[in-house]
């Protein structure tokens, strides 16, 4: 009876794993199936892309041909010259310079006026600068910035990543850390959307992440083997397919990674994250980041365009509108100096049969060379009256100007249409201009920084346990070390504090401050300014190294907020190291906003002790 009861059991279980191992196969190659279709709907705009790119390292005569492949133009004759004159590049270098200039400072607005929920959001913006600081945000942006700029969009993944941090501990002999956020650049080469006219990547209903690894990286990351090969880098075509000609980038004993994200819906509530790498199941869970509003499951990713389209989930490149004034100018310039060569050289006119034709062509005519020509036969002469016409020069001034039109970029400073302007406001209007062209693009920027901070709160709300360390350098130059605890962030709505950089110039931005300071609008009611505000101006100003304070005001206000959660439970002294103004101050907000809370054994401490720095201000 046991026997049969064990050869049941043994029959169930293979059967069980029979449905397991069918199911693996199904889903492996349901993924698949789906990234080989939204690869083939998606290839023109690649196409697109990967000449975008050829236009930007100078491989200037580059074509789609009719097959929907990268080709090249041949001569149509041997001296005909090729040479590339790349106005794209530069145009491209200033763009990402100016957007360099964007580093906004993310400021996390208070749920309330209460004491607790502004202490929550001064824990977010110290989460938001360490987080910054360790994951070198800015260096991330402007790579992303490169390939939107060349592109048309870039992308931005944003995850938790449980081996950052510090460590805390060991465990079965394995390292155990802290886990922290991680934000990844991620290039449109491997952004996959199920629908291509979908604008906003949160609207989608599945996302596909497609990159080339190492196999022995995904062994190491997932505990899979699986069976490598070549793989296109960019074009993420293996030997299975043909690898595209024109992917430089070929990375060896890899396979292609396939992530496919589908949003919740009835089916699944919680969503799903399915990884396949080769006809391996590589993960399949729910998905694992309640990164969207009210502790919603989104995508982990955020999208950023040069140029939106309406009715396009990938934006549009400058380079795309530059393409045919860049073939334009190549052609002239080329032509330009043919004519050129042919003035500087000659064009000589000869007999049929009075000279070596052949001796000619190839030597040519140089100095002191002895030109033999047949006896009663016409001397060879040179042609004249050529010249070089306006024609060329004019198109040449026109397609340069186009240049500018398209890109929003002209150099203000050394333009010989600007040679004339002398006065310093006329060439600031112009560089006004300039910037204004940029500012939809900049925008783009703005807003990716916005979504990446929002991002990185929800992350450490929901997987922070416990209290995080930070270190906190303030503007006056103080190092603090702050202990943070995710559940206590408490909002996640983040703004930016700064106007975009590319509004003023640094001057005009001081010369804004400093008509607020001298109009009055930072003075109180008797005309004074705060000593608070001045320590601000000063580091707004870039001299805080004038303030003779050191950031005292910001040390008096800590104190006052420490003394405020003493007094909850005990009398506190006045001292006489105290700013009387700045303590008032802060515990009569700290009174104002937990009224409602507080024992009237707790309000009376307070009123005590407010009188006490009142009395002190009187004296």
């Amino acid at each position: 009876m046991q026997q049969q009861n064990s050869t049941k059991k043994r029959k169930t279980s293979s059967k069980q794993l029979g449905k397991e191992t069918a199911f693996i196969e199904d889903i492996v190659a349901q993924v698949s199936a789906d990234f080989s279709d939204r690869r083939a709907k998606r290839l023109s705009l690649e196409r697109q892309w990967e000449l975008n790119v050829n236009f930007l390292r100078g491989n200037q005569y580059r074509y789609i041909n009719g097959m929907g492949e990268i080709g090249e133009d041949n001569q149509a004759f041997y001296w005909q010259n090729r040479r590339v004159f790349n106005h794209v590049a530069p145009i491209i270098e200033t763009r990402t310079s100016k957007f360099s200039r964007i580093a906004p400072t993310i400021g996390v607005r208070p749920a309330s006026d209460d004491d607790s929920a502004v202490t929550g959001a001064s824990n977010g913006e110290k989460l938001l600068e360490e987080a910054f600081k360790k994951q070198k945000v800015y260096d991330v942006v402007k790579t992303v910035t490169d390939w939107s700029e060349t592109c048309g969009s870039g992308f931005y993944k944003i995850v938790w990543d449980n081996a950052g941090g510090k460590k805390v501990g060991v465990l079965d002999g394995t390292d155990v850390y802290e886990g922290d956020v991680a934000v990844l650049p991620v290039s449109p080469f491997e952004i996959f959307p199920d629908n291509l006219n979908t604008e906003n990547l949160q609207d989608c209903q599945s996302i596909i992440h497609a990159k080339a690894m190492p196999v022995s990286l995904v062994q190491e990351k997932y505990g899979v083997k699986v069976k490598g090969g070549s793989v296109g880098v960019f074009s993420l075509d293996d030997e299975k397919g043909a690898i595209n000609k024109s992917d430089s980038q070929v990375m060896q004993d890899a396979v292609i990674v396939i992530e496919r994200y589908e949003k919740p819906c009835s089916q699944y509530p919680k969503g799903r994250l399915i990884t396949v790498a080769g006809d391996k199941l590589l993960y399949y869970g729910e998905l694992p980041y309640l990164n969207g509003e009210n502790k919603c499951r989104q995508f982990p990713f955020v999208k950023q365009d040069c140029i939106s389209v309406a009715g396009s989930f990938f934006g549009t490149s400058i380079i795309e509108r530059l393409i045919p004034v860049q073939r334009a100018f190549n052609a002239v310039k080329n032509r330009k100096h043919e004519f050129l060569n042919r003035l500087s050289m000659g064009v000589m006119k000869v007999e049929d049969g009075s000279v070596d034709v052949d001796d000619l062509a190839e030597e040519g005519l140089s100095p002191g060379k002895v030109l033999v020509y047949r006896q009663g036969s016409n001397a060879p002469e040179m042609l004249e009256g050529m010249s070089m016409p306006n024609d060329f020069n004019n198109e040449e001034e026109r397609l340069l100007n186009e240049f500018v039109i398209i890109s929003g970029v002209s150099n203000v400073t050394s333009s010989s249409s600007n040679a004339s302007l002398s006065s310093g406001t006329a060439l600031e209007l112009l560089i006004e201009q300039d910037n204004e062209r940029l500012m939809i693009s900049a925008e783009n920027i703005r807003k990716s920084y916005l979504d990446i901070a929002r991002h990185i709160i929800r992350l450490y709300v929901q997987f922070l346990t416990g209290v995080k360390a930070i270190t906190v350098r303030n503007v006056f130059g103080k190092t603090g070390v702050y202990y943070v605890d995710g559940s206590t962030i408490g909002t996640d709505d983040v703004y930016l504090e700064n106007e975009n950089e590319l509004l003023y110039t640094e001057r005009q931005r001081k010369e804004v401050l400093l008509t607020l300071y001298n109009s009055g609008l930072l003075a109180d009611e008797q005309g004074k300014v705060r000593q608070a505000t001045k320590e601000k101006l000063l580091s707004l100003l870039g001299y805080k190294d004038l303030d003779y304070r050191k950031g005292l005001s910001r040390l008096q206000e800590e104190k006052a907020q420490t003394e405020n959660e003493k007094m909850l439970s005990c009398t506190v002294q006045t001292e006489e190291i105290d700013d009387d103004e700045i303590h008032a101050e802060t515990h009569i907000r700290y009174v104002l906003s937990e009224y409602g809370s507080l024992t009237e054994e707790q309000k009376q401490r307070f009123f005590a002790h407010i009188k006490g720095h009142k009395q002190k201000q009187i004296i």
